[in-house]
This record gives C-alpha cells, structure tokens and sequence, in this order.
C-alpha cells in the first residue's frame, strides 16, 4: 500500500528530525500493538459518522500516554479515514529505522527449529556477507523436509530439500529412456 509507505517514511524523517526515533517507534508500535488488539477502536477511529471534534477528542483521551508527535499522527490518519494502514505505516518505519541502524532481519525457514548454536552460527555468516547487523527469525515448515529457506531483503535462497527433490524430479522426468 504506497500512502501507508507514505506515511510511515513522513513519520521516520519528522522523527529523525527531532531527535526522538526510537521513542517514536516505540510508541508507534504500542499503538498498532493496541489497535490490532481492538480491531472496533481502529474502525471507529476511521468512521466518519463519528464527528471529527468526537474522533480528535477520544485519540487525545486514549492515548494521552504517547508522545504528541505520535498522537499528531494517529489524528492526521483519522482525518483521512486511514488508521486501517497505521500497521503498513509502522513496518515501513522499522524497515527504515532498521536501515539506519545497519540491522537486516531474516526469516530462516527450517523443517524443525533451530537451535541456539545454529542461529549464532547463521548469525555470523551473514554478517560477514552483508556488514550488518544480524537478527534472525526461525520458522518452522515440516513441508520442506530438511535444508534452509533464508528471506531477507528481498532476496529469497532456497537450500531446502523439498526444493532439491523436486529439481531432481523433474531432471529424472525429462531422461528418455
């Protein structure tokens, strides 16, 4: 959704400029917390059949706790019926914070999960070949029988042995005997 990239690329520039990102993706990522928790409190907060004044006045209420900025934005959203894209806004934001912090995130795909040797071991030779830091998210999928499916960055490197089987598969299909 490109308005969401929108907004949550508006909300990390205003945050960097203002010297205040991380407690701006700390709140931010709070408030998404909450509103995916209560998915009616969103719909309201996007429902204009409820008056601005009301709408403006309950974000205030609710979320006294958080930072102005972040409030600010909650309200700009409401006001353009998107709060529905706060969660596209905040991953946008991460992914941009991520970046400046020189952090990559990838998704390791195994058969059975990992263990903590394996994870640091993976950890460390991906930071070698990307120059970043390293933060690993294992998930298990029994289908691919074995191997490795790593996701980051848009890459995708498939190791696995369902994978390998089915190349091996349709090069056997292929023989004329």
């Amino acid at each position: 959704m490109r308005g969401a990239e929108n907004y949550g690329r508006a909300m990390f520039l205003l945050a960097e400029e203002i010297g205040k990102t991380e407690e701006v993706f700390s709140d931010l990522s709070s408030v998404c917390t909450a509103l995916e928790r209560e998915p009616e409190y969103a719909r309201l907060l996007d429902n204009p059949a409820l008056a601005r004044e009301e709408r403006l006045s309950l974000i205030d209420r609710t979320l006294s706790p958080v930072l102005a900025e972040v409030r600010d934005f909650i309200k700009y959203l409401s006001e353009r019926r998107a709060v529905s894209t706060l969660p596209s806004a905040v991953a946008e934001f991460s992914a941009l914070r991520d970046e400046r912090l020189g952090i990559e995130r990838v998704e390791a795909v195994t058969a059975v999960p990992m263990s903590e040797g394996q994870i640091g071991t993976l950890k460390a030779r991906l930071a070698a070949l990307t120059g970043k830091t390293v933060i690993i998210k294992n998930t298990v999928d029994p289908g691919i029988l074995g191997g490795m499916k790593l996701r980051y960055s848009g890459v995708q490197l498939d190791g696995s042995v369902k994978t390998r089987l089915d190349k091996l598969e349709k090069q056997l299909s292929q023989i004329i005997v």
